[in-house]
Order: C-alpha cells, then sequence, then structure tokens
C-alpha cells in the first residue's frame, strides 16, 4: 500500500476508533500537521511513525493482507522520494511552531553531538602533531649525538638557527662552531643521554635532559634545558643552556 491510499487507510483506522486527529497525535506523540499530511498523502511516513499509529490505533499490519512489506513494496516510490521525504524532516524538527520543546531538544542533543565531535577531532590532532614533534626532536638530538661523536661539526650546526643562544654567552653559529670544534679537539663524547620531558607547543618546544659525556678524558655529568623553534617547517635549537654537578 502507497501513498495515497495508506494515508487514507489511516484515517479510516482513526475514525473507525472514534478518535480526533488531536487525541490521536497525543497518544503517538506527534504533531497534528505532521498526521494531517500523512492522512492526506503529501507525505509517506517512516516505519518507526507507522508503528506509533497502528498501535495507538491497536491494528496490527502484519495480520492484514495488505502487511508492512506490501505498504513499502514499491522500492522505486521510497528511492525516487527520498530527497523531498528528507528535506520536509528536517523541514519540520525546524519548525518550531509545534512540539516546541521536543524539537528543541532534538536540535540541542545534534549541536552537542556535533560539537563534541568536532572537539574529540581537534583534541586527537593536536595530540597527534605534539606526538610528532616529540619524535621529530628526539631523532635530532639522537644525530647530534652521533655528529660529535663522529667529529662532525658542521653537521650538528644544521641543526641551530642563525641567532641561536648557547648559555652563558655564546651567539651565532660562529660562535658556537667555535665552541663544538674545542669540544670534539677535546675528545668529547656522549656516554649516556636521557630525555627528562619535551613540552610542545604550536611552535615552540621545551626539551629537558641530562647527559653523562667524556672531555679530556675525565667523566662528567650534566642536566640541561633546550629550546626549539619551528623554523620554516623545521625543528631548530635557539637556545641551549646545562649545568655540570
Amino acid at each position: 500500500m502507497n501513498q495515497p491510499d495508506l494515508g487514507k487507510k489511516i484515517a479510516e483506522l482513526r475514525k473507525a476508533k472514534g478518535f480526533t486527529q488531536e487525541e490521536l497525535v497525543e497518544k503517538c506523540n506527534l504533531s497534528v500537521r505532521t498526521l494531517q499530511r500523512i492522512e492526506s498523502g503529501e507525505v509517506a511516513p517512516r516505519s518507526y511513525t507507522l508503528k506509533l499509529i497502528f498501535t495507538a490505533l491497536d491494528y496490527n499490519i502484519h495480520e492484514t493482507p495488505e502487511g508492512m512489506p506490501n505498504m513499502f513494496g514499491n522500492t522505486g516510490f521510497m528511492v525516487s522520494n527520498w530527497p523531498g521525504q528528507l528535506y520536509r524532516y528536517v523541514f519540520e524538527v525546524f519548525n518550531l511552531k509545534t512540539n516546541p520543546m521536543k524539537k528543541i531538544t532534538i536540535l540541542t542533543v545534534t549541536l552537542s553531538v556535533i560539537f563534541l565531535g568536532t572537539f574529540i577531532l581537534c583534541s586527537d590532532s593536536k595530540a597527534q602533531k605534539a606526538e610528532r614533534t616529540i619524535k621529530a626532536i628526539e631523532k635530532a638530538q639522537d644525530n647530534i649525538n652521533k655528529w660529535m661523536n663522529d667529529g662532525q661539526v658542521d653537521s650538528v650546526l644544521t641543526l641551530f638557527r642563525n641567532d641561536a643562544c648557547v648559555l652563558p654567552s655564546l651567539t651565532g653559529k660562529a660562535e658556537i662552531r667555535e665552541m663544538l670544534q674545542g669540544a670534539v679537539d677535546g675528545r668529547y663524547k656522549v656516554i649516556e643521554y636521557s630525555n627528562l620531558s619535551i613540552s610542545v607547543g604550536d611552535s615552540i618546544a621545551v626539551q629537558k635532559y641530562y647527559d653523562v659525556f667524556q672531555y679530556q678524558g675525565n667523566e662528567y655529568k650534566q642536566k640541561g634545558m633546550t629550546e626549539w623553534r619551528l623554523t620554516k617547517g623545521k625543528w631548530l635549537i635557539v637556545n641551549d643552556c646545562a649545568i655540570n654537578y
């Protein structure tokens, strides 16, 4: 059974039960306008809505020749009309003249779900970005340690920004290169290195570390802090300071 026969059937059943449209919609939690449009054949109701209506009318569709399958047997009708049905459903939800509290609740829940989903996606994106940054800095630090042990000063300098500062008083790549070369000449070797923490912002990261190294045959321990800045898509050192203990 298709519209408008379906609407006529519902109207007949309602009248046979002695219900007005207002009485039926109260039992089904529908709007009068929605029932009017169903009975007039303007819209094809959803299966859930039909179930509510037939339950309120004490009518078991499965025990009748019409049966639910026949009611929606014309697949072409359903497929060809789904854009219009969707439009009418959305319009009905936003039409606050009928069942305003129910529709406000639906809209509130829908918007809350959208907001929560967007928030989760953004949070995941930020977490993934921070994780990528930490891995990039850890890899860069591993390269620094390897290059220093191999005496590759110029390779180390590629990870310092031009205006980088190594406390207490070295500024710029020229002075930093002189310091690094002096360390290599003094047989500097990294024995142990540990990242204590890496805090990440949008374009800045602060790394705290502990290391053990040899210099001129002696072993030293130190703790330090390195500031990295995202520069032209690459994380580079802008400040570094450490103290021996």
